[in-house]
């Protein structure tokens, strides 16, 4: 394996995403593990875990170590990051990277001391912090030193982090419990009493990936044949699902979106609210990429909204981004740790 330079990663919810300093990013697979419950033994990780999904022989359960930013399992998260770095890393004796990782507002100081430590048993020379509204801004190419506030929304699979960054700091926050699981819960549910059948997570995600939208005034229907079991005869069945009930069943989660989007403005100052009016909203995380959530959110706020040109990517890539300008960037990093 060619040595790997400095890494950025972005350990979320849904996926773990990792970037190359100078090359961007080199590994993005679904965060769960598929675990043994009598044994606790780990069956497989990643996109291989993620595929049982809804197809879990007995006994064994696919599982998020991290949910809506908060770690689960311990365990199973070490063994889970561990496998990813070590996939990417190698056992380089020599010429160990450094890593630079993005970490959720909730996570305590023995969390964040022993993630570090895990990534140095994994194989990183050094490994550093940083909170993910400013590794996402970077990696959406916005100037985060500028004294101008600009309003960061990373909507991930779990949460949305809504974060105002100014002077290189983040000014306000708040976390919401609706992500983008939120939208496909909502999508499970709207079915379930719409049409009695009971659909999968994964028909789920593919529904709302290949006809979803969350603007229930698109005139431009689309229908896909998605197949579940009957409620009523609990026998296998198909219904022809319109993209107008996925915009529906979008109501919930989008309010309380858009809700704590009034609420975060409501309480910054006046000029960086003027500022955030002014720069309007960026969007990243894997959310983001909803059908037609920018123009619902713009047409909602009367606020520009803007999507990151890679917004699933953009925490890794701003993480790299650090990496290749440690002296510009280096006040905003958390207390690292180096390999002995």
């Amino acid at each position: 394996m060619a040595s790997i330079e400095d890494i950025g990663i972005d350990l979320g919810s849904s996926n773990v995403i990792i970037a190359e300093r100078g090359k961007g990013v080199i590994f993005n697979e679904p965060a769960v593990l598929a675990v043994n419950h009598a044994t606790r033994n780990i069956i497989s990780m990643g996109q291989e875990a993620y595929q049982m999904t809804g197809r879990e022989p007995t006994g064994i359960t696919v599982m998020r170590p991290l949910q809506k930013g908060t770690i689960q399992d311990f365990d199973l998260l070490s063994l889970m990051l561990n496998y990813f770095v070590m996939r990417v890393v190698g056992r380089q004796l020599f010429n160990r990277p450094r890593a630079l990782m993005s970490i959720s507002a909730t996570s305590n100081e023995i969390e964040k001391r022993q993630l570090i430590l895990r990534m140095l048993g994994a194989g990183a020379r050094r490994t550093q912090l940083i909170e993910r509204p400013l590794a996402a801004a970077l990696g959406a190419n916005i100037s985060i030193n500028e004294v101008t506030g600009r309003m960061v929304v990373d909507i991930g699979g779990a949460t949305t982090d809504i974060a105002v960054i100014s002077s290189g700091e983040i000014m306000a926050r708040s976390i919401l419990d609706t992500g983008g699981d939120a939208f496909t819960e909502a999508l499970i549910r709207y079915i379930r009493l719409k049409h009695n059948l009971l659909i999968g997570w994964r028909s789920a995600e593919d529904l709302k990936s290949a006809i979803g939208t969350v603007d229930v005034q698109d005139q431009n229907t689309l229908t896909l044949p998605t197949a579940g079991r009957n409620l009523v005869s609990g026998l296998p069945r198909q219904a022809d699902i319109t993209s107008q009930e996925c915009a529906e069943a979008a109501e919930e989660p989008l309010h309380a979106l858009i809700e704590g989007l009034h609420s975060v403005i409501e309480h910054i100052p006046a000029e960086l609210a003027n500022d955030v009016f002014d720069e309007g909203i960026l969007l990243t995380g894997g959310g983001a990429q909803m059908r037609a959530l920018r123009e619902v959110i713009e047409r909602e706020m009367q606020i520009p909204v803007y999507v990151a040109e890679h917004p699933q990517e953009a925490i890794a890539l701003g993480c790299a981004k650090v990496l290749e300008r440690p002296g510009e960037y280096g006040r905003i990093l958390g207390d690292g740790r180096r390999a002995r």
